[in-house]
């Protein structure tokens, strides 16, 4: 049985839409308009023409209309044509029907406002900066209507009414108030929403990582117990075959394996201590990275790893915690499991960060899983969890600093941490 699925609307579609509609209602009225001015005022105004611009208007609606039917991103520069396409119809109206004296002049307020709701600050100045010049035009070049001109659009010594030059301050205050403040506001708007958005995401990773981190006590508690019984076999076999080198040489081989299972697992459960995993200690940086590059190493002795210290001048201190190493380490396998063969680690700081960017030369990822990366368990190899980088990055953004993955422009994928170092930049 088969079901549809119905994805929301960008907000780019939805706001074409709604312009749509206001287009929609504008021309219906308009029609509306010039039907009573022909029919109950019989005014004398060009109608073929008006009713033409209309027409393509009707026209241009159907096309959106179609448009909207299909899943193409809509640009900024898109949606700035179709406000300029409504400058530009709604000037061939007033021309034909008394210019800047036509009290509809005022609608040059509506595209003004919604570029300045939606579109960046400098295509609204290019949508404010177009219908001032067309309403300053609309002045002096028109198709006279008498019937709504207050007094002669030009007294005899050739100034302009004061009714009509009033008109037209109060329209360039409208336009400079609305461009300004309608920017700054709805630009605060969308900032809070994507800090809104952000602190959702970090919400939904945090219980991600307290689910894992819960599962992880309990696995770490019941794995005790078979690895000390593991070991004990391993130790009567060693005992039971003392001649046999080939098997006492395998076994030693398991030994060490189980030590290292059981200091890791001792170490979790210590490292679970809260006031421990948050305590702060200060190290060379220099010291920090070499340390846990050997110790990477020795885990990793089959990956080419090329370490650079971008500059020159002395290192600083830098303040770690338990889990930053571990962090590191956890993109470090990342890297290597993309490109066994080579990983380039560069060191960088300044006088407030520092950092590591790991470039490694895989296949790279695609565009959707880097918009999912650190906030999903996602994984591209077949065994993985896609519970690595999701640790480590909110390890990192524990500490103040930041993870961020891109596409190399000579292919795989460069990764940064950057961290801050004061403790004053920390949460």
């Amino acid at each position: 049985m088969s079901s549809t699925v119905f994805f929301p609307l960008a907000a780019s579609h939805l706001n074409l839409r709604r312009l749509l509609i206001i287009r929609l209602i504008v021309v219906s009225l308009q029609l509306l308009a010039l039907a009573y001015a022909g029919i109950y005022l019989e005014l004398s105004i060009n109608y073929p023409a008006i009713v033409s611009t209309l027409i393509v208007f009707v026209l241009i609606n159907a096309a959106v209309f179609i448009r909207l039917k299909k899943a193409w991103p809509i640009s900024d520069s898109e949606f700035l044509l179709h406000l300029m396409l409504d400058v530009i119809g709604l000037s061939l109206v007033l021309y034909f029907s008394g210019g800047a004296s036509n009290p509809f002049v005022s609608y040059y307020l509506v595209p003004i406002t919604i570029a300045a709701a939606i579109l960046p600050w400098k295509f609204t100045w290019l949508i404010a900066a177009t219908s001032l010049l067309a309403y300053s035009l609309l002045l002096f070049f028109y198709d006279p209507l008498p019937e709504v001109m207050p007094m002669s659009m030009q007294m005899e010594d050739g100034v302009l009414n004061l009714h009509i030059l009033g008109m037209w301050f109060n329209f360039l205050v409208s336009a400079a108030l609305i461009t300004y403040f309608v920017v700054k506001m709805a630009s605060e708007i969308r900032s809070k929403e994507h800090r809104l958005n952000r602190y959702r995401e970090n919400n939904l990773r945090d219980e991600q990582i307290l689910a894992v981190a819960t599962q992880a006590a309990g696995t770490a508690h019941e794995l005790g117990t078979p690895l000390n019984t593991v070991s004990i076999l391993v130790g009567e076999m060693q005992k039971q075959y003392p001649d046999n080198e080939n098997l006492q040489q395998e076994l030693g081989i398991i030994r060490e394996q189980l030590s290292r299972c059981k200091s890791s697992l001792k170490n979790l459960v210590s490292e679970a201590d809260l006031k421990k995993s948050g305590s702060m200690v200060t190290v060379a940086l220099k010291d920090f990275i070499h340390n846990l590059l050997d110790q990477w190493r020795l885990i990793r002795p089959e990956v080419k790893l090329k370490l650079n210290f971008s500059n020159t001048n002395k290192p600083p201190d830098i303040y770690v915690d338990s889990t930053l190493q571990q962090a590191i380490v956890n993109i470090l396998n990342n890297a290597a499991d993309a490109s066994p063969q080579d990983i380039d680690v560069e060191v960088f700081w300044n006088k407030l960060t520092w950092g590591l960017r790991i470039r490694d030369y895989g296949e790279g990822l695609s565009e959707e899983i880097q918009q999912e990366l650190g906030t999903a368990f996602i994984t591209t190899k077949e065994s993985g969890m896609g519970v690595g980088l999701i640790l480590s990055q909110a390890s990192i953004n524990r500490l103040g600093g930041t993870v961020s993955m891109q596409e190399h422009e000579q292919g795989g994928i460069l990764t940064e941490i950057s961290l801050p170092l004061s403790l004053d930049e920390t949460p």
